[in-house]
């Protein structure tokens, strides 16, 4: 048996034909290799993109957190502040309660000012008319006789006997009369 020769025209084509495919196929592999690096490039950049967003976030999460306990701390702080100052308002409203209010104290220091000038008035009128009866007995006609005066040593004595005609005497003190009109407040009108 003979072998047969291959035909070399038909090699040729099919040999042809075969580089023509192996070279779409290396075009076709050579394109997928050449998107799945744009591919990978664009994934490569988005996660870049991720992490920096990440990063972003995760400072401004910390910021935040940051910014929580301290406005906590200020609360708990104002909380304390505001405990302190009620018990501070409790202790001193406790003490308070035994204290007189102003308006009653007020009433009594004006009631005491009144009869403080009332009193004061009638000393001085009191004074005034002791004055008054004493040189009234100097004068003729008073009641006291004047060779009496004239008996004594001097006149230091005849002060001394003044004073003792008048509390001897029958005219009222001002003591006695009636208390002069005061106001509302106590002072006299």
């Amino acid at each position: 048996m003979k072998k047969q020769k291959p035909r070399p025209e038909h090699d040729k084509a099919t040999h042809r034909k075969c580089l023509q495919v192996m070279s779409i196929v290396e075009e076709e592999i050579q394109k997928a290799q050449e998107e799945r690096e744009e591919e990978r490039h664009k994934h490569c950049q988005l996660l870049e993109q991720f992490e920096a967003e990440k990063a972003d976030e995760t400072s401004k999460l910390q910021l935040a957190i940051a910014a929580r306990d301290a406005a906590l701390a200020d609360s708990q702080r104002v909380r304390h502040e505001i405990c302190e100052l009620q018990q501070q308002l409790e202790s001193t409203n406790a003490a308070l309660q035994d204290q007189v209010p102003w308006n009653d104290i007020q009433l009594v220091l004006d009631q005491a000012h009144g009869d403080m000038v009332s009193t004061t008035t009638r000393f001085w009128n009191t004074i005034d008319a002791l004055q008054n009866r004493r040189l009234a007995s100097y004068l003729p006609g008073s009641g006291v006789t004047h060779a009496d005066r004239a008996e004594q040593s001097g006149p230091a004595t005849q002060g001394h006997d003044a004073l003792l005609s008048v509390s001897e005497s029958n005219v009222p003190l001002p003591s006695q009369q009636e208390p002069s009109a005061t106001n509302q407040f106590g002072s006299l009108v």
